[in-house]
This record gives structure tokens, sequence and C-alpha cells, in this order.
């Protein structure tokens, strides 16, 4: 006995063996981190609960799986081969159960590296080697013990192939069975009413993508669709009613005040009140802020709770078999490399099934943008390409002469980011079109926006950074995709887009009546409330993007809100101004928009202000304007903002109101 529980450590020892490296690569990844997510994740496993929750996850989870999966799939060789090898079962020794474990293990990461190759810019060494070299270098690797084994026992050409195969086969069972297997479904609250408003947002989707990837689906599309904010959780809070006031000078961390319900969510409460059951799903809950929040939703899931989600998504992709079993396993489907492109939104629409008011939030063209195979294949020649050919530039300072001699101009990431966009809208195309056909939400207002756009700043001419938003106010950050079907929003595929001025309010005052009268969305109200859609926050510095805007403009000190900001446990984090909203505010940069015209009236340090002029994406003027007109410019956009609906008596709530003015 004894002597078995020996022989087993070894296969067990292959699966840690291996967990461990993967860890090494993470670890390496993140200690010579550059710029973007990555720095920022090198600097979060410093703070004392992302550590904690590592260390547990890695425990608990991580480590756990890899082992269970390196004896699983030793169990499974060592039954070919005992078929193969009468009596092999009594006589292998430790090394064959190592080195087998190690092939196993390293076949299954080769097929899902081979589903998601640009995952594999993430192992030292094999980044730099083109495509069509690593999977024939990876699969000798992984068949160099299992060929000398069967060379070994003598077993011949045909039944050494033969089994062989069968490995291989049983191999592939472990990273494929999760795509196959029903999900571990999160029970469902039900419920008998028929859904009045889906909302269903893209996060990033630019009009200039969105609009022409969807030019086939049903229903009304928006030309001129604007965000109040680029943020999600800020954009989304004032769309459930939040005062404007207050969400459009804040960041990604809530506000202390937040967790604490001195900033309500009227329409949410709204919607409770009127029997409307309203329900939010998201793919990824760090950006959503509403772990340890007080609210009023029927139901609220995501992956895991608030900032763990980040270290979730962001680990996953270095830990490939984990990642397609964590799909399978999660309260709700995640945003990793290996997630299906419709399963967030089929799980959206099967748990919201029974209330009024449906809204899911998917965030699977996060960057970085791990392209798949079928997306690669749209880029000429994809094989010849180097897995760090399609690694984004986050910083204008990664940019060396070196780099830029030998760039490829194939690993643009504008066209990653437009890949995967169309990726994700077609594999949404035929959910959309069936949703008349639903009983469950068929005459619903069926709405897909985005909470902002995104920007790819030029560095050359030739190369440009890393998708980004929430920096500044402009029109790859501003304009959106906005599409509405339903009653009174009919269109055939291929119809003109309307070029009315849409805002997220427009949505938000359309929502709010179609909650009072218990109807559909009004077209009326969506196409008539906001003939100027108002923009207002508080930018971010240009550095990273841009060495003329340094020091040049009133902006967010990131470093203040780093260092004001605390993590707790279980998801939970916030920002502990030490500014009043006033004082924030003076730093506020304003746009408007009307039709295709945009203005931005951005504060420059020494007074006054720069002046923005936009058609389309198209900088038409620009120049410098006095502190007064910044004032006015202000003044403009808070009544705007904070204009109360005809529809709602004060659209932000008393409790709100009586917050902002303490501040304000």
């Amino acid at each position: 006995m004894q002597k078995i529980v020996g022989r087993w450590a070894a296969p067990l020892a292959g699966g840690l063996l291996f967990v461990v490296v993967l860890f090494l690569l993470v670890g390496y990844r993140l200690k010579t981190a550059e710029a973007g997510i990555q720095t920022l994740m090198s600097a979060g496993v410093m703070v004392a609960p992302v550590k904690a929750f590592i260390l547990r996850f890695s425990l608990t989870l991580l480590i756990p799986f890899y082992v269970i999966a390196g004896l699983a799939l030793w169990g499974a060789t060592l039954v070919a081969a005992t078929l193969a090898r009468r009596g092999y079962s009594r006589r292998w020794t430790p090394l064959d159960g190592f080195l087998f474990t190690l092939s196993a293990l390293l076949w299954t990461h080769l097929l899902l590296w081979w589903q998601v190759p640009t995952t594999l810019w993430l192992i030292p060494g094999l980044k730099f080697l083109p495509f069509w070299l690593i999977f024939p270098l990876l699969a000798v690797l992984t068949l160099a013990f299992p060929v000398r084994w069967i060379r070994r026992e003598g077993l011949g050409p045909v039944r050494g192939t033969l089994l062989a195969a069968a490995w291989l086969g049983l191999w592939s069972l472990v990273p494929l069975l999760p795509e196959r297997l029903p999900r571990l479904l999160t029970p469902a609250k039900g419920g008998q009413d028929r859904t009045q408003v889906l909302i269903i947002g893209l996060d990033g989707l630019r009009q200039d993508v969105g609009v022409p990837a969807t030019s086939a689906w049903t229903g009304t599309t928006y030309l001129n669709a604007y965000t109040v904010i680029p943020a999600t959780r800020l954009l989304w809070a004032i769309l459930w009613g939040g005062d404007p006031m207050v969400y459009t000078i804040g960041h990604a961390p809530p506000l202390k005040e937040e967790l604490l319900g001195q900033f309500p969510l009227p329409l949410i409460d709204r919607a409770q009140e009127k029997g409307w059951k309203p329900r939010f799903y998201i793919d990824d809950g760090g950006t959503i802020g509403l772990a340890g929040r007080p609210s009023n939703f029927d139901d609220v899931l995501m992956p895991a709770p608030g900032w763990e989600n980040f270290v979730n998504s962001n680990m996953s992709a270095g830990f490939p078999l984990f990642a397609a079993w964590e799909n399978w396993g999660r309260a709700f489907p995640t945003t990793n490399p290996w997630a299906p492109l419709d399963a967030g939104l089929r799980e959206a629409l099967r748990l919201g099934a029974g209330s009024k008011l449906v809204m899911f939030h998917s965030c699977l063209a996060h960057v970085p943008i791990f392209l798949r195979r079928e997306e690669l294949a749209e880029i000429k020649s994809w094989w010849t390409l180097r897995p760090v050919s399609l690694e984004p530039f986050y910083a204008r300072q990664q940019i060396t002469a070196a780099r830029a001699a030998r760039y490829d101009q194939r690993g643009d990431p504008f066209t990653s980011y437009s890949l995967r966009m169309r990726s994700i809208l077609k594999a949404w195309e035929p959910i959309w079109a069936g949703l008349d056909r639903d009983p469950r939400f068929a005459g619903a207002t069926r709405v897909l926006f985005s909470d902002h756009g995104e920007r790819f700043y030029h560095v050359t001419d030739t190369i440009r950074l890393s998708g980004v938003h929430g920096y500044d106010l402009d029109p790859w950050e501003a304009r959106i995709t906005f599409k509405v079907d339903g009653p009174g929003f009919q269109a055939p595929p291929g119809a003109a887009p309307v070029a009315t001025t849409v805002s997220v309010l427009s949505l938000r005052d359309a929502l709010a009546k179609a909650i009072d009268r218990n109807t559909p969305l009004d077209r009326q109200t969506l196409e008539t409330s906001h003939p100027v859609a108002p923009l207002r926050y508080q930018t971010l510095s240009l550095d990273l993007f841009s060495e003329s805007a340094v020091g040049l403009f009133r902006e967010m000190d990131v470093a203040k809100l780093a260092l004001t900001t605390g993590i707790a446990k279980n998801g939970i984090w916030f920002t502990d101004q030490d500014q009043s909203a006033e004082e924030r505010a003076e730093q506020v940069t304003l746009a408007f928009g009307k039709g295709a015209d945009l203005e931005v009236v951005k504060p420059l340090k020494a007074g006054g202000a720069y002046r923005y002029l936009y058609e389309g994406y198209l900088l038409k003027s620009h120049e410098v304007v006095s502190e007064e007109a910044y004032k006015a410019a202000k003044e403009r956009a808070k009544a705007l903002l904070t204009a109360a609906s005809p529809l709602v008596p004060d659209s932000r709530g008393p409790a709100s109101v009586a917050a902002s003015r303490a501040t304000e």
C-alpha cells in the first residue's frame, strides 16, 4: 500500500510542478510589466487584502485544480496504457507517472493555446517565435516521452500510433468538456411578468465600429448617441437615476458615501416599488462598484464580487486549463480568453426572465484583447506573426527606436479591437433576432448601447497604443453605439440610421416614464428629452500618450486617487475623497453633443480653457477661451445635467439632491 501511495505521489507532483511553472511565468510577467493593466496588477498584489485573496484563491482553487487534473489525466493515461500492455498498471514507475502527467497537461494547454493563440504572448521565449513554429514545437515536446515509452515497450508502429491517438483523445476531453457540459446553473429567481425593457450594454463599443457591425440587425439605429461620462460604473449609476453632479466627477472606485447609502439610485428604487423587479448582470463585476453597496435590485450577479474580478480575469489568461473550467463553474460567465462570447447574454436572459426590467453589461472587449484563432484568420498570413507582435503597447514611453523599426502593422490594436467587437456582435445577432419569438421578451423594448467609446492614441503615423477610455472627453470616447428594437422602434435590417441626438440621459428619462406607465420605452421621450447631450468628467493626465499635454490641463491627480483608495475584503473598494465636490468640479472637462457636432471645453492650469469643435471624428477647429467662457460652459453643463425631467419631479431623488447641495 505504501508503495502504491508513493507512486501516485509522482503524478501529483507533476500537476504541482506544472502549476508552479505557470505561477512563475505570471510572476515574471508582473515583475517585468512596463505599463497598462499589468503594472496595476503588479502594484495591486502588494496590497494586503489582494495578497490574501490571491493566496486563498491559489491554495483553495488553482493548485488543487491542477493537482486533481494531473491525477485524472494520469489515471486515463494508465488505463489506456494497461489495455495496450497488460500488467503495466502493476509495474509503472514514478518517473512514468510524473512525465506522462506533464505531457498530458502540456497537451491540454496546447489545445487551449490553439483556440486562443494570442495568449502565447504571456510566455517568455515562446512569444518571440512565429506561430507556425510554436505549435509544432509544443506538439513535439508533448509527444516526446509518450513516443519514447511506446518504443521502450515495443508496441510497433500500428499499435503505438493507435495508443498515442487514444491518449491524445483522452487528454483532449479535459480542456474541451467545459464547452459541451451543461453549466452549473445559478438558480433563477423566475417570475410571471413579461419583460418590458431589456438593456444590453457592450463595454467600449464605438459608434463607428458598432453601427456597421449591427447593420443587419432589426431595429432603429441612432447615429448620434453620446455617453454622459466615459466610465462604466458612473454611467450606469446615472442611468439608474443617480445624481449626475456626483457621478460625473468620480472614477472607477466608488465613493465611501456610496457604500454608506448616501447616494441612492432612484430609478431602481422606483422600479422595485412598481413591481418591476429590476435585475442586473455583469460578466466583470470589478467595473461596476456594486459590491458592498446597499441597493434595491431584485437580483445582481457577477462571476466574483468587486475588485476580485480584476484579479480573476487578468490572472486566468496565465492558467488556461483553469480558465476553461472557470467559465463552466462560476455563478455567472466570465470574460477570460476562453469564455464563450454568447454565454453571458444567454445567462442574463435566463436569469432575468420574469422581471420587467432586465439589464446586462458585458466586458468581453476589455484590454488586453486576446484574439481567438477564428479572429486571427482575418489577419493576412497570421501564422507568420509572432505572438509578441499582437501584444499592444500601453504608453508612448514603451516605444523605442528598435521596437518601432520591427513593428508589424498586422498587430495594430485597433484591428484587434474591431475584430473582437464584430465577433461578439456576430455571436449575439441570433439572440437579438430571436427575442421577438421568445414569449418572455416579445413586446419588450430591446436596447443595445455602450457605456463609452474607446480611443487608440497614435504615437507615430503607423503605431497606435492599446485602447483606453476614461482619460478624456473626445469623439472617440464620447460617441457610442445605440440601437433600439421593439414597439415603436421596429425597422428592417439595413434601414437608414436616425440622425437624432440621443444621450444616455434620454434613455434614463424614457425608462422613468416606462416604469411609471408600466409600458415599454416611449420613442418620443427618447428622441426629444435631450436635444443637446451634456458630458462632464474629471479627466486624467495624457502623459502616457502625448508629451505635449504634460502639465497643461487641470485634471485628476492619479497619485492622490490611489492614496485615497481603500481596498477591503470580498471585492469591496472605495475612495475617501479629501476634496469636496465643488473643489473637484474646478477640474472638470465639459462637452456638448448635438447631431454629429461635439464641442469640448478643457480647462488649462494657467486659466481659461481649450475649446475643440469636432464633426463626427474629425477635429474642425480649436481655440483658447477665457476663464469666464469656461465657467459659463460649466454652468451650461450643470443646467443640462440637472434639469428636472418633466416625467420625474426631480430625477435625482431627494437624498441625492441634499447630498449634492451639501457638497456643491
